[in-house]
């Protein structure tokens, strides 16, 4: 009977430990997510005629938790790209991805930096530009997103 109960108690902790697992983003779809969700919010064709950052915003919604969603359309973080292809007249594409984990919050969430690389082109020319920032994810669902404008 002892064996019974321990071997039934050692597959309910097995099976609570992979449920928890489930939980958690692997830092591959982490990946995935940031790279599908940059490439919707910078990549412009036309810069003559750029989608507007409520059209970009809703296309990454799906992205983000609510609150954080709201935050970033409030500080207009979605008008940045159309903006900076129309001033140029260049078309922006996402290059490059990279992440790195930073820390396991106690929440469950997970802090990472990235940096992302951005050409900026026309028929004439190409430039690419780094930008580094940080992101929070609760499983697939981002909760914080911050990229350093200063460059």
């Amino acid at each position: 009977m002892k064996r019974i109960v321990g071997l039934l108690f050692l597959c309910i902790m097995a099976l609570t430990l992979f449920a928890c697992g489930q939980d958690q983003a692997s830092d591959k779809e982490v990946l995935e997510l940031l790279k599908d969700y940059k490439t919707v919010q910078y990549n412009i064709k036309d810069p003559l005629n750029p989608p507007s950052g409520t059209e970009i915003g809703e296309k990454v919604k799906g992205y983000f938790r609510e609150d954080e969603y709201e935050k970033q359309m409030a500080n207009r973080v979605f008008q940045i790209a159309p903006e900076i292809a129309k001033a140029s007249n260049k078309s922006i594409q996402l290059e490059n991805v990279k992440l790195k984990k930073s820390k396991e919050n106690k929440d469950g969430t997970i802090d990472y930096d990235y940096t992302i690389k951005l050409k900026l082109y026309d028929d004439q020319s190409s430039e690419e530009i780094e930008k580094n920032g940080q992101l929070t994810v609760d499983g697939l669902k981002i909760t914080r997103d911050w990229e350093d404008r200063s460059s």
